[in-house]
């Protein structure tokens, strides 16, 4: 805590964090997050080194990920994400469609509950436009879930160790 403490006191125009966050209570790592997005707001650069992905994913204009000693990716976290992640949406019915359902983007259907598996940047307008093939008639639905991709996620596309699930 010192050691960041020092680090931090002069507001560097560029500073280097090793996995600031490791080891430290959730209000440290809180405050430490503040700190490092005002101090990037006032001017200072910083590369931070991470396994924590979520943290990478909030504090971050850009990331670059590492595998095997080389850099594999290096881009706005944004665009990152977007271009290898899909976004799901799951769709909780007022009754169950009584037919399997034929779609390109179905992922899953339960019985009350139907999910779809969407590249980012695609409009997911079109389920309601085609609702003969997708059994979303609005009157039928009860809520909508939709989740986004996730740093984690294309991490693991960039890897090769898992599709989006």
């Amino acid at each position: 805590r010192l050691m960041i403490a020092k680090a931090l006191v002069h507001k560097p125009k560029l500073l280097f964090l090793d996995e600031p966050t490791a080891g430290v209570d959730i209000t440290l790592r809180e405050s430490l997050w503040k700190f490092i997005v005002d101090l990037n707001r006032e001017g200072s650069t910083i590369l931070l080194t991470t396994h924590y992905l979520e943290e990478a994913e909030k504090l971050c204009d850009r990331i670059g990920v590492i595998g095997s000693g080389r850099l594999l990716r290096l881009e706005k976290t944004k665009d990152l994400i977007t271009s290898l992640t899909h976004r799901k949406i799951t769709f909780f019915l007022k009754k169950a469609p009584q037919n399997t359902i034929q779609h390109p983007y179905l992922l899953l259907q339960e019985k009350d509950a139907i999910t779809f598996q969407i590249p980012k940047g695609i409009d997911f307008s079109f389920l309601f436009q085609k609702s003969d093939e997708t059994g979303l008639f609005p009157e039928n639905i009860r809520d909508i879930s939709i989740n986004e991709g996730t740093l984690e996620e294309a991490f693991r596309n960039i890897l090769g160790g898992s599709h989006c699930a």
